[in-house]
């Protein structure tokens, strides 16, 4: 399947050498037209952590994070069959602090995209420019633990490359297998808040987890309310994180099909899991999350 960390704006991106970069872009360097926010001088004081005091001192595997699915394809941004109504950015300010993303590079291309199925008929956006946001809203949110997972159709050198020109390398959370997660509050006081997780086991760089090797989820690929499920489909119940997959795609994602799932049956579906499993969900991820109970769910889970 299918998870940023300077207190100001950081500092500059680390040499592509130090980062275990040796792959040149082939793409002119993007614009980044500044940015959309004011980034923070410091952290707040007291201390609040993805938006709740509450979660500072729960290890990041025992916190629900709100999740979206394809969070790339929106209505908003202009997608064919979305998966979600608002674009990035706004999911970012609605409160959603993870992701699962696709990328690919079509012949097409000459740069990495973000795109779901067919590239350039769906819709895809540059995955520069959705990092430099991401990058830019964690300068102005320093207190906020954000995870990707990415689906990859890349290679891991120009992926990366792309991680470090959005100058995102000072905030990659770096977690060891075998090593208990930290707190938010020591993530966030470190300023390496933002774990990204891949699906291909192909990765060498510390920062690039191989998703499997730290979560387990449940079946994507529901067409009905009948089959969600709380059974493991890829990684191990050994695996510290719990991706919960709720959304309906028959044979696309809609709007329709997913407010008949996103409200009364996404808190059973999210609640039956906890409890029949013993596991928490911490991904809790779902189409169209503007029009769910998906932060109640969260809430409720997180104890608040």
């Amino acid at each position: 399947m299918l998870l940023l960390f300077v207190l100001a704006c950081g500092p500059a991106p680390s040499d592509p050498v130090d980062a275990g970069l040796d792959a040149p872009l082939d793409a002119p360097p993007p614009i980044d037209a500044g940015p959309r926010c004011t980034p923070a001088t410091g952290l707040p004081d007291p201390l609040v952590c993805n938006g709740h005091a509450a979660l500072c001192d729960r290890a990041y595997d025992a916190v629900a994070f709100p999740t979206t699915h394809n969070g790339m394809s929106s209505e908003e941004d202009g997608w064919i069959a979305p998966n979600q109504g608002r674009n990035l950015w706004h999911q970012l300010e609605d409160g959603v602090r993870a992701f699962m993303l696709d990328t690919h590079q079509p012949a097409s291309a000459t740069q990495v995209m973000l795109c779901h199925g067919g590239c350039g008929v769906l819709g895809m956006r540059p995955l520069i420019d959705a990092m430099i946001e991401l990058r830019q809203f964690m300068d102005c949110h320093p207190a906020d633990v954000i995870s990707i997972v990415f689906e990859p159709h890349v290679d891991e050198a120009p992926f990366a490359a792309v991680i470090e020109e959005a100058g995102l390398l000072p905030y990659l959370h770096q977690q060891a297998e075998d090593a208990p997660w930290p707190t938010l509050r020591e993530m966030i006081t470190s300023g390496r808040r933002l774990v990204i997780f891949t699906e291909t086991s192909n990765v060498s760089l510390p920062w690039h987890h191989h998703a499997y090797d730290y979560v387990w989820d449940n079946d994507y690929r529901a067409e009905s309310a009948a089959d969600f499920d709380c059974d493991v489909l890829r990684g191990s119940r050994d695996n510290a994180v719990f991706v919960l997959n709720h959304f309906v795609t028959n044979p696309l994602a809609s709007r329709e099909q997913s407010e008949l799932v996103n409200y009364d049956v996404l808190r059973e579906h999210v609640m039956r899991c906890r409890e029949e499993t013993g596991d928490f969900p911490n991904l809790v991820t779902v189409d169209f999350y503007d029009a769910s109970d998906l932060f109640d769910v969260v809430d409720e889970l997180n104890g608040l």
